[in-house]
């Protein structure tokens, strides 16, 4: 082979190299990009857990948030040199900004919704087992279907009154789902069983999201509330 072939071959070499390096080199994720188990914390609501997932393509931020207790879906996110993040998200009609700076794995920051507000941290899923043991375990089927039919329902508000409406609870694919009839401006979005009795269902007051914690017992289920300097009790039976 001549010298000449020889470097032509070389040079074809090397540029295969660098372009694979090139290739390599801007197929690397962003560090932001990910999985993360975030906690969010507030007076209103106390804590919520739940995933949200990151990804860049091109040079467009998305968002996808999981196993929230509240209907949420993310309209948009943005991540600038900084690593600052924003991620907004819709609550049943209430813009949600949650804010954060990103630093090795973590992000923590503070949110908005309406008039309400408060902090959260994020940690960056590792290993599947992981992520399987920060993700709450679901509901036995047998609790969940023994929940599932309609319930005359009534949320009392301390100094307010009482608004009654029919709450329907029934099972979509592997999760539980709600409705309410007769509900006016008062509805519930989402539902989360605890361990043990436990019950969370979560309400929403011209789009202002709030918690309703209590227990079950048979064919019913109420407890306390305490969101926005309100206060005041739940119950719900199944007809």
């Amino acid at each position: 082979m001549s010298k000449r072939v020889m470097k032509l071959a070389g040079i074809a070499l090397v540029a295969a190299w660098l372009t694979i390096f090139s290739v390599v080199g801007f197929a690397q994720a962003h560090p932001v990009e990910g999985s993360y188990n975030l906690t969010a914390s507030s007076s209103e609501l106390g804590t919520l857990t739940f995933q949200v997932t990151l990804k860049k393509e091109g040079g467009k931020w998305t968002g996808e948030i999981k196993d929230s207790p509240m209907p949420l879906t993310v309209t948009s996110v943005t991540v600038d040199d900084a690593n600052k993040v924003t991620i907004n998200a819709d609550a049943g009609g209430t813009t949600v900004v949650i804010a954060g700076k990103y630093d090795n794995g973590n992000i923590a920051g503070d949110w908005t919704a309406g008039d309400m507000k408060g902090t959260w941290k994020a940690a960056k899923a590792g290993a599947a087992a992981t992520t399987a043991a920060a993700k709450p375990a679901a509901p036995a089927a047998s609790s969940s279907a023994a929940i599932e039919g309609t319930y005359d329902m009534k949320i009392t508000a301390d100094g307010q009154g009482e608004f009654p409406m029919v709450l329907v609870i029934k099972r979509d694919g592997d999760k539980l789902v709600t409705s309410v009839e007769n509900g006016g401006e008062l509805s519930i979005t989402a539902i989360e069983l605890k361990e043990g009795d436990g019950v969370t269902l979560m309400a929403s007051f011209q789009g202002n999201p709030f918690p309703l914690p209590g227990k079950r017992t048979g064919n019913e289920m109420g407890g306390k509330w305490e969101a926005g300097g309100f206060s005041g009790t739940w119950s719900a039976k199944k007809k």
